[in-house]
């Protein structure tokens, strides 16, 4: 069953959706680092949890690894992120303004419940194939210019969302790689 892992538990996915205006594509560079906010079994919060889709760490009594690593305060048990498939973030581009997939994660011991964006690793592209490199979000938006095409440029309605992965969302997962 594509939507779960082989233990049955289900595979989630990491979405965005903007409008980009003056701007033919957003890009999120390989390198970036993913912030979450997850919630713990017993209900405790931490909405601050950093990741990186293409590290690794060991997990503590175990052979297997995991992209985070983490455990609760006053839990006997890791939780763990990892994510499925290693291919580098797509870019967004203008003329979908729909969702798009960042990310597959499976989830061990925590629940991801919010993908936070900040303009850390992204670039634009405009129309004229102008790289635009000093993106800040400002109250989640962007505003700037293109010189050579004397307009406006600006990415905005940002939102994310986490959501089960549907059949089809792509091949066989499994929650941590064995060594």
């Amino acid at each position: 069953n594509p939507e779960t892992d082989s233990l049955g538990m289900p595979i989630l996915k990491l979405q965005l959706k903007c409008e980009l205006n003056g701007l033919s594509k957003l890009k999120l560079d390989a390198k970036t680092w993913l912030n979450v906010k997850v919630r713990f079994p017993s209900g405790d919060v931490n909405d601050n949890v950093w990741f990186h889709p293409k590290e690794e760490s060991e997990i503590p009594g175990s052979r297997g690894t995991a992209n985070l690593v983490i455990k609760q305060k006053g839990s006997k048990q890791w939780a763990t992120i990892q994510s499925e498939g290693k291919e580098d973030y797509p870019d967004y581009e203008e003329k979908n303004n729909d969702w798009k997939t960042y990310a597959y994660i499976d989830c061990r011991g925590l629940e991801v419940t919010d993908w936070i964006v900040n303009a850390k690793g992204f670039t634009a592209e405009t129309p004229s194939g102008e790289i635009v490199d000093d993106i800040e979000f400002e109250d989640g938006e962007y505003y700037g210019y293109d010189e050579k095409a004397e307009t406006d440029t600006s990415i905005l309605n940002i939102e994310t969302r986490v959501i089960k992965a549907s059949k089809g969302s792509g091949g066989k997962r499994r929650a941590c790689k064995r060594k």
